[in-house]
């Protein structure tokens, strides 16, 4: 070959690489110039499932916050019955010893004292404190406190064990409805995820530029 020829042929080589070089950097330039791949769209069954558990959720903590509110309830139902025993015990003892009267225990014992001293007979002794003793209307008005004491207190037991009752049915659905709280947030991030990983295989399966569908007819 002849010196002229290979020049000729170099140069050729020359153009072939500087034409690959320019057509590597336009490709480039185009990449880098092209927008952002849109986000993938959430298919409709991960955004029912998403949505189903965010209203579970809601409902747990609905939930919880009645039995909290049951709980509160309870315990002061039992305040209301140590009250109302109490009460109770108290109209009892009042019964036993008889009305609180100040003049009437002095007037007692003030005829111990005389009989201690022996001033007085026991049979003296004993009709003083026999006039001393609550008559019959005071005993009835005594009778009728412990009465209504009693009942008052069979009435907050009751309530006691009612507002227990509720704060246990209370406690029970707000476990329950939180555990199925757990399982819907679970399904919902299962499927999120395979979602995702779907619409990630496809796209590098089509390409950043290629839209997936029927290939064209040769």
């Amino acid at each position: 070959m002849s010196g002229t020829g290979i020049e000729a042929a170099q140069i050729l080589v020359a153009l072939i690489l500087l034409a690959v070089l320019a057509l590597g950097g336009m490709a480039v330039f185009a990449g880098r110039r092209s927008p952002a791949a849109p986000e993938p769209e959430v298919a409709p069954e991960v955004v029912e499932l998403e949505s189903g558990a965010g209203e579970v959720w809601a409902a747990a903590q609905r939930a919880a916050q009645a039995a909290d509110a049951a709980r509160e309830r309870a315990t002061e139902a039992a305040d209301e019955r140590d009250q109302a025993e109490q009460h109770y015990q108290q109209a009892k003892w009042d019964a036993w010893t008889g009305p609180k009267d100040e003049g009437r225990t002095l007037v007692e014992r003030a005829a111990l004292e005389a009989y201690r001293r022996g001033d007085i007979s026991v049979d003296q002794l004993n009709r003083i404190w026999a006039h001393t003793r609550p008559g019959e209307a005071e005993i009835e008005q005594l009778d009728q406190e412990i009465a209504e004491a009693k009942l008052r207190y069979a009435e907050a037991l009751a309530g006691v064990v009612e507002e227990r009752r509720a704060a246990h049915v209370a406690e029970v659905a707000a476990e329950v409805l939180a555990e199925e709280a757990r399982i819907a947030e679970s399904e919902a991030v299962a499927a999120r995820i395979e979602a995702e990983a779907a619409a990630g295989l496809s796209g590098l399966l089509h390409g950043p530029g290629d839209a997936p569908g029927p290939s064209a007819r040769v």
